[in-house]
């Protein structure tokens, strides 16, 4: 009988580390990055479920990004971040409540748990589930990954170079070809 994932992708987390390791310019190219899952789960017949959890921000249209993630057959969890005037501070920052969760409400329905994320307050998640039976891993950037996460989970992988681009870089590539081809 063929495995079950569920993989959570902490889109926050992803961003930040992405822009941390490679520069403010850099992306997570996330076809490349549902490749490189079929790569470390190496069976054609397991089932993949992959949940992108992200906060929208009300000055910058993300429908685009959305709707991208939604092709790539992921389940989008959005929640709106909120800026809280008296506070002065921004509310609804993190989805680490909602992924733990979902994780917990999932459990009966997958064999192993793929965290996308190397923010170290996931151990609290990532021992119980490990406790319930599960296999646990982790995908970061070698760079932004915590090292209590680290330690806390059966298998880490470590996101490549082949996973980012610079989307100037990548634009004028693709018009430099098509140029050549005209």
């Amino acid at each position: 009988m063929s495995k079950s994932y569920h993989v959570a992708i902490d889109i926050q987390n992803l961003w930040y580390s992405c822009r941390y390791v490679h520069g403010p310019t850099y992306r997570v190219d996330y076809r490349a990055l549902l490749d490189f899952f079929d790569e470390i789960v190496n069976d054609d017949d397991a089932s993949i479920t992959v949940f992108a959890y992200l906060i929208a921000s009300p000055n910058h249209d993300q429908s685009s990004f959305i709707n991208t993630l939604k092709m790539l057959d992921m389940t989008v969890k959005k929640r709106n971040l909120h800026y809280d005037a008296e506070r002065r501070s921004a509310q609804n920052t993190n989805w680490d409540v909602g992924i733990t969760a979902d994780a917990f409400f999932n459990a009966p329905d997958y064999d192993a748990f793929v965290l996308v994320s190397g923010d170290g307050d996931f151990r609290y998640l990532v021992e119980p589930l490990m406790e319930m039976g599960k296999e646990v891993m982790v995908c970061s950037f070698e760079k932004a990954l915590s090292k209590t996460l680290a330690n806390s989970v059966d298998r880490v992988f470590y996101l490549e170079d082949e996973l980012v681009y610079d989307p100037k870089a990548r634009h004028e590539e693709r018009q430099k070809n098509y140029t050549s081809r005209s």
